[in-house]
C-alpha cells in the first residue's frame, strides 16, 4: 500500500497586495532564472516504484533526528517519514518483525541498508518487474527483478547474520516471516530470544551462503553479481555522490504506469498537507523532465488539453465561487486544492513534447497552460474579485511559465515589469 497523508484543512496566508505580489512574482522569476543559469538546482528523476516512494527523487532535509539513510538525503525517492519508519524496530512492512527472535545490531544494519536502498535510491526503479505495473490484474508497481548487487556485500551479509535466529515461515524468503504475534507461533522463551516463537530458526540453516541471501531470501529481486564493476551497492558514504548513478546509464527507465503519471510542473508533495508543490519548491530545475535521465515517458501520443469541461468549471469556481474567496488577508486552503486538482487531472498528464529529432510541441502546450491561468486571472480582475487569493494564483502562473522559452522570457518579464512600474510612478 502506498501511504499518503490526507489533504490539510488549514488556511494559506499569502503575501500582501496585488501590485506588490506581481512585482515579487517578477523578482522571483528573475531569481529563478539566475539560479537555473548558474546550475545551482539539483537533478530530479522519476522514481518508477510505487510503494512508499515519492513520484520524483529530489533533495530532502531530514534533520539531526534521522540517523539512517542519510546518504540519500540529497536525492531521495523516500520521505523523512518513511526513513523514520525503517528505523522503528524494522517494522516498515507491517507484521514483518526482524527482531522477533532477537537480533544483533551488526546483522540488523544490512536489513536497514536494504530498506534504505529500495525506498530511497532512484536507480532501483529501472528494475521494476512489471512494465505496466499490472500483475495478473493487480496493481503491482513495487516489485523489482534481477537487480545486480555486489557479491561481496551478500557475503558480508551472510557472515553477519548466519548465527542469528529469525521467525521464518516455510517459503524461505523475507516475505515468509509469519505474523509472529499469532498464538500458534508462541514459544516457551522470553520475548526476542531464539525460543520466543516456535518458528525461530538459524539464519545459516535457511541460507547456506551469500548467493542464497541474494537470490532466495529476496525472491529474485536481486542477483549475486561477481563482476562488481557491473553491480550496485546498497549503501555508500554520507556526503558523497551516489555511485549507483554511474551504472547502467544506457538502461532505460520503464514507462510510467497508467494512473501513476508524474505531474511535471508540480512533481512534489507536501509531506504535512499532502498537497502538490511545484518543481521550484523541491529544488528541481524548471526543465527537469527534459534531462536525458529524468525517466519521464514520452507523452507525445496523448494529445493536448482534453479537460475542457473540467477547466471551464474550474475557471468559473476560480472567478465566482467560494473556494478562492479570501477572508481579509487569508486565502482558504480550498483555493490551492482546486488548482492542484486541475494540475493533476487536466494538466499533469497532458504535457506533450516530441523526442529529439521530431517537431517540438513542448512550448506550445506550456503556452496554452499559461494562457489558461492568465485568462482565469484576468476574469477575476474584470469581475472585481481580486483579493488575497491572487497570490496563490500567481504561484501557478510562475510554475506554468514555459521552458526553454521561459528562460529567455523571464528576465524580459522582470524588466518590463520594472519599466511599467517606473512609468506609472512618473505618470
Amino acid at each position: 500500500v502506498k501511504m499518503r497523508r490526507p489533504l490539510g484543512s488549514g488556511t494559506v496566508t499569502p503575501s500582501p497586495p496585488r501590485t506588490a505580489n506581481m512585482n515579487a512574482l517578477r523578482l522571483t522569476v528573475l531569481a529563478a532564472t539566475i539560479a537555473y543559469a548558474s546550475a545551482q538546482q539539483g537533478t530530479c528523476e522519476v522514481c518508477h516504484l510505487h510503494y512508499y516512494h515519492k513520484d520524483v527523487s529530489h533533495a530532502e532535509t531530514w534533520g539531526s533526528d534521522v540517523s539512517i539513510c542519510k546518504e540519500y538525503e540529497h536525492e531521495a525517492c523516500c520521505t523523512k517519514e518513511t526513513v523514520k519508519n525503517i528505523d522503528d524496530n524494522s517494522k516498515l512492512y507491517g507484521d514483518y518483525d526482524l527482531e522477533a527472535c532477537g537480533l544483533s545490531s551488526n546483522c540488523k544494519k544490512f536489513f536497514i541498508e536494504e530498506s534504505c536502498f529500495y525506498e530511497c535510491d532512484r536507480n532501483v526503479g529501472k528494475w521494476r518487474k512489471h512494465v505496466d505495473c499490472d500483475d495478473a490484474g493487480e496493481d503491482n508497481g513495487w516489485e523489482i527483478k534481477g537487480m545486480p548487487i555486489k557479491a561481496s556485500y551478500w557475503d558480508a551479509w551472510y557472515e553477519a547474520c548466519k548465527d542469528e535466529y529469525f521467525a521464518w515461515g516455510t517459503g524461505g524468503t523475507y516475505w515468509d516471516i509469519p505474523k509472529f504475534t499469532a498464538e500458534s507461533y508462541k514459544g516457551t522463551g522470553a520475548a526476542k530470544t531464539k525460543t520466543a516463537y516456535t518458528s525461530c530458526t538459524k539464519f545459516g540453516d535457511t541460507y547456506k551462503n551469500g548467493t542464497m541471501v541474494a537470490e532466495v531470501m529476496w525472491g529474485g529481486s536481486f542477483t549475486y553479481e561477481k563482476d562488481e564493476s557491473k553491480a550496485y551497492v546498497m549503501t555508500f558514504a554520507d556526503g558523497t555522490a551516489n555511485p549507483n548513478n554511474a551504472l547502467f546509464t544506457d538502461k532505460e527507465y520503464p514507462r510510467e504506469c497508467a494512473g501513476h503519471e508524474v505531474n511535471l510542473t508540480h512533481p512534489g508533495v507536501d509531506v504535512i498537507t499532502g498537497v502538490r508543490v511545484s518543481y521550484s519548491e523541491v529544488a528541481c530545475p524548471i526543465d527537469w523532465h527534459e534531462q536525458p535521465n529524468a525517466g519521464v515517458s514520452d507523452r507525445s501520443s496523448r494529445g493536448t488539453l482534453t479537460c475542457d469541461s473540467g477547466l471551464n468549471s474550474a475557471k468559473q469556481e476560480l472567478v465566482s465561487g467560494t473556494k478562492c474567496k479570501a477572508s481579509g488577508t487569508t486565502c482558504p486552503a480550498t483555493c490551492k486544492t482546486l488548482l492542484d486538482d486541475v494540475e493533476v487531472e487536466c494538466f499533469g498528464m497532458e504535457f506533450t513534447y516530441t523526442p529529439v529529432g521530431g517537431t517540438e510541441t513542448y512550448g506550445k502546450w506550456n503556452t496554452d497552460k499559461l494562457a489558461w491561468y492568465n485568462a482565469a486571472d484576468a476574469e477575476r480582475v474584470k469581475a472585481k474579485k481580486e483579493d488575497a487569493c491572487d497570490a496563490i494564483i500567481d504561484q501557478y502562473i510562475l510554475a506554468a511559465t514555459p521552458s526553454p522559452a521561459g528562460i529567455i522570457r523571464a528576465p524580459l518579464m522582470a524588466i518590463m515589469g520594472f519599466v511599467v512600474a517606473a512609468l506609472l510612478v512618473i505618470a
